[in-house]
């Protein structure tokens, strides 16, 4: 009879040092497409003073890029006198945004990736900004009037107003239903 065996893998048997390391994504700001995998967090790493990009080591840290390297093409920019840096640019893949480059055209070889400064977060809207909760403190009232309740806490020692106070204002409307 032949002999039966059976493996199992899960998706923590997948991550560098087990289930005990923890992998940071990353998102595009303007599109929430997946952009970066990482197992560090991008405000720990250095950043460069020409152009405060973030300076990821791809031989310290894990790196898994979601991105379009054709699109972006090779850039020279003058950096004072006489000296040139070339930047092979990397943009989302859904929305065509400039988020990261690196010095070398080889994206396997390069050392380096250079996140740019403010391109990625670390939260998805998943849902359209106009589809987002109301917060209650703002409400329509009929005839296209909204409501704003603003608490005010004076710290000065005169006289001021300390509780909440309400104004009205004609908004004009844009799609989005209060």
């Amino acid at each position: 009879m032949p002999k039966r065996t059976t493996h199992t893998y899960s998706s923590e048997d997948a991550l560098p040092d087990g289930p005990d390391s923890d992998l940071f994504v990353y998102y595009c700001k303007h599109c929430s497409s997946h952009v970066l995998i990482t197992d560090t967090q991008l405000q720990k790493m250095p950043k460069r003073k020409t152009d405060k990009a973030y300076v990821l080591d791809k031989k310290k840290h894990l790196t898994r890029l979601n991105i379009n390297q054709a699109a972006g093409g090779k850039v020279l920019l003058k950096r004072g006198e006489g000296k040139l840096e070339k930047q092979f640019r990397m943009n989302c893949m859904g929305c065509g945004l400039f988020v990261c480059y690196r010095s070398e055209e080889d994206l396997e070889s390069a050392s380096f990736i250079y996140v740019v400064d403010g391109a990625l977060s670390t939260v998805a809207a998943e849902t359209n900004p106009q589809d987002a909760p109301v917060p209650p403190c703002i409400s329509q009232l009929e005839g296209g009037l909204v409501q704003v309740a603003i608490e005010v806490e004076d710290r000065a020692q005169r006289s001021a107003i300390t509780s909440k106070s309400f104004f009205q204002q004609q908004v004009v409307r844009r799609g989005v239903n209060f």
